[in-house]
């Protein structure tokens, strides 16, 4: 029998080249709330935050808010990203909507690292290996990040 259930849902859009939007949303039994962060890149910095929650338990959970806008102008490449977002966004505010955050951040990076990725190709190992070496050559901050960068 399933007592609690919480999904989490990530989109991206590139509106333009230097640009990746992303809308999170989290939703579960207590809390519902959504995240539209604008990154620009290729320096993977966060430009702006906008936050809104829908259903909350205390009047306080609001308040959370505005203290996303301290994740502007960090950057996604920073080695400390988590513990930064987590001290000032989730414990300054809402460990929620920190984690939203990150979930995003995190898709961006995801998003960036397969965006070359030549259709005609993907079923040669080889092609694939040779494609993700080049792209951890111009994205170096990700080797050793995920099981797949960590193998090359």
């Amino acid at each position: 029998m399933l007592g609690f259930s919480r999904a989490k849902w990530v989109g991206i859009e590139r509106p333009e080249a230097h640009i990746y939007l992303t809308h999170g949303i989290l939703e579960d039994l207590i809390y519902g709330m959504e995240i539209d962060v604008s990154i620009r890149a290729p320096e993977y910095v966060i430009t702006s935050i906008e936050g809104r929650m829908k259903r909350v338990t205390t009047p306080e959970c609001p308040k959370a808010l505005p203290v996303l806008q301290r994740a502007v102008g960090l950057c996604l490449t920073d080695p400390h990203l988590i513990s930064i977002i987590n001290r000032s966004v989730g414990r300054e505010g809402c460990r929620h909507l920190a984690n939203l955050l990150l979930e995003c951040c995190d898709a961006v990076i995801r998003c960036a690292l397969y965006e070359k990725w030549d259709d005609g190709s993907r079923g040669d190992e080889q092609s694939r290996e040779k494609y993700l070496k080049e792209r951890l050559e111009e994205m170096p901050f990700l080797k050793g990040s995920c099981r797949v960068a960590s193998s090359l």
